[in-house]
């Protein structure tokens, strides 16, 4: 489900492409709308039944220099709440699918809650 998108963004990231044209699905908008609110995807724009996505770069360097892909339907990853503490403290931002929606690391803290790891993001 998300590893397909969090793959295509990864790759366009290493290779320096801005603009991404991909299909997506209903639960991948979602995280597509956190990757913008984190400052990664700048525009999305809906052209026909595709999406275009256009990711943001810091003056014509990568922006986020790694992306590492955690989501796997056969083996899910759980962050649990006690252990959110320990990720805040290091500079990683994490996205997490809990049953309060896709939240990253300091959103689950404040929520008290845990959940499925998606991917994780790190300068």
């Amino acid at each position: 489900m998300f590893f397909e998108i969090i793959n295509k963004i990864k790759i366009n990231n290493v290779i320096k492409k801005k603009i991404l044209f991909t299909k997506i699905k209903n639960k991948e908008l979602n995280l597509i709308k956190k990757l913008i609110k984190l400052n990664i995807i700048k525009y999305i724009y809906k052209y026909n039944n595709k999406y275009i996505l256009l990711l943001n770069f810091y003056k014509k360097n990568k922006l986020i220099f790694n992306i590492k892909n955690l989501y796997k339907p056969s083996n899910n990853k759980v962050l649990k709440y006690r252990n959110i503490e320990k990720i805040n403290k290091t500079n990683k931002i994490i996205l997490i699918s809990s049953n309060k929606g896709i939240i990253n690391n300091f959103e689950a803290k404040k929520k008290i809650t845990g959940g499925v790891i998606i991917m994780y993001l790190w300068n």
